[in-house]
């Protein structure tokens, strides 16, 4: 296992001794930027992928296991692992001795394969999504790919003017088209955050393999009672972090969410689209018109009738439709969204219903005064 850069100068590439630390020069300023910033991305970005509905599928419950309100324990521990690996980067020589920094470390390897397993179960849900794998194992496979003839020939011919020129060329394209220029950066960064737990667990795992080789001796009995420690309160992290997950999913709504850009529609102008007051079981109150009804209707149909089908769809639909919404703040535009989902709402309203007929149909009561 190599994390270590395919390029490095030629000061940093002279052989060293078997007990230097794993990553040397510039590659330690790049692992501890990597421990510090990734891992409290990961966190905030954890918070998009929360359910917003008592679904009882799996994707409900494993967000919610990490979320830092519910893992705010297992954050200490991540911290405590964070310090002690930054430690030895910076001054290995003199922090290596220390049985508390390299448990750590050690530590690190089972909390960063914990959110490593913990994010897969999310992420691989399908078989398409198996593709995130090639991201994850970025930093086993490229510095082997780097030793191919033929990318040593592409890579020679660049040169620092021409990564200059391209990023010239992209800061006039962002002058131009503005948000849509930033989505190759906006996926990279994505990826990075995807890949933060394991790439962490591959770092983790490599410093712990040079410890065990180089600098671990027998476990003394103050040691193995900073294990024990160290176990017993992760374990009442998991505890904490279960209970917690449970009180959390409790506070969800248990239907689905509103149709996102559907409900943003409905703000349009009351005559044009259609939309009147209506007062909720819960007391709130909100503007509905007939289309954000129809879609309604054709979601429980499809969750009833094929929730396999309906998951992929809600999930991408979440995706999408938050941010779409979000942009639909003015009345005119409203009443645009409205007019762009009429060919939608048709449809829907002609499978329902084809499929239950429309005496039953009509039956369906959504959003009703």
């Amino acid at each position: 296992m190599s994390l270590e850069s395919p390029n490095l100068p030629n000061e940093m590439s002279e052989s060293s001794s078997p007990t230097d630390f794993p990553a040397r020069g510039w590659l330690k300023i790049f692992y501890a930027v990597f421990l510090l910033i990734i891992p409290a991305f990961s966190f905030w970005a954890v918070a998009a992928i929360k359910p917003e509905w008592q679904s009882g599928d799996r994707d409900a419950y494993v967000p919610l296991l990490m979320l830092p309100e519910a893992a705010v324990f297992f954050l200490i521990l991540i911290a405590y692992s964070i310090v002690c690996y930054l430690l030895l980067l910076l001054g290995g020589d003199r922090f290596v001795k220390f049985f508390a920094v390299r448990l750590g470390v050690y530590t690190g390897v089972a909390l960063a394969l914990q959110y490593t397993i913990l994010l897969g179960l999310y992420l691989f849900a399908s078989p398409s999504s198996f593709a995130i794998l090639l991201v994850w194992f970025l930093p086993l496979y490229l510095p082997k790919l780097y030793r191919v003839e033929i990318v040593k020939t592409v890579l020679s011919y660049i040169r620092p003017w021409m990564i200059a020129v391209f990023l010239i060329a992209y800061a006039v394209i962002v002058a131009f088209i503005r948000d849509q220029a930033f989505t190759p950066l906006f996926l990279a960064f994505l990826g990075l955050i995807a890949s933060g737990p394991f790439w962490s667990f591959l770092m983790a795992t490599q410093a712990s393999l040079w410890l065990l080789k180089y600098h671990e001796t027998n476990l003394t009995l103050m040691r193995g009672l900073g294990v024990t420690a160290w176990v017993a309160a992760y374990f009442a992290a998991w505890r904490y972090d279960i209970l917690k997950m449970y009180e959390l999913y409790a506070q969800l709504p248990p239907v689905p969410p509103d149709c996102y850009i559907a409900t943003a529609a409905a703000q349009g102008h009351a005559n044009f689209v259609g939309s009147k007051t209506v007062q909720l079981a819960n007391g709130k109150s909100m503007r509905v018109n007939h289309q954000l009804q129809i879609f309604k209707r054709a979601e429980f149909a499809l969750l009833a009738v094929a929730p396999q089908v309906h998951k992929p769809l809600r999930k991408m639909y979440d995706f999408i439709g938050k941010p779409l919404a979000r942009m639909i703040r003015y009345p005119l535009v409203a009443d645009a969204a409205y007019l762009s989902l009429k060919p939608f709402e048709w449809t829907a309203e002609f499978v329902l219903r084809f499929i239950i007929g429309s005496i039953s149909f009509e039956s369906i009561h959504i959003y009703s005064e």
